[in-house]
């Protein structure tokens, strides 16, 4: 017999999601400071863009831990067989 699946409950379901958006945005954030750092022939612009590149990293990050964090508060302690 294989062990019951359960459903997460709404407020699970929305966290998630929610971190998955703000995933989402730090990766566009990313790619757009990155794609602005190639076309600028500024040092002072490329700096700049390269430490918003390092802050939205750390942020990811930060969101990284949260999902594992909140991952381990949902988890059951044991199956259900």
């Amino acid at each position: 017999m294989s062990p019951t699946y359960r459903m997460p409950d709404p407020v699970t379901r929305d966290r998630e999601a929610a971190i998955a958006a703000v995933r989402d945005a730090l990766a566009a954030a990313r790619c757009a400071a990155r794609l602005a750092g190639l076309v600028s022939d500024e040092l002072v612009v490329r700096e700049l863009l390269l430490d918003v590149i390092d802050q939205t990293d750390r942020a990811e990050r930060g969101v990284a831990r949260l999902v594992s964090t909140s991952f381990r508060d949902v988890v059951p302690r044991r199956l259900h067989l």
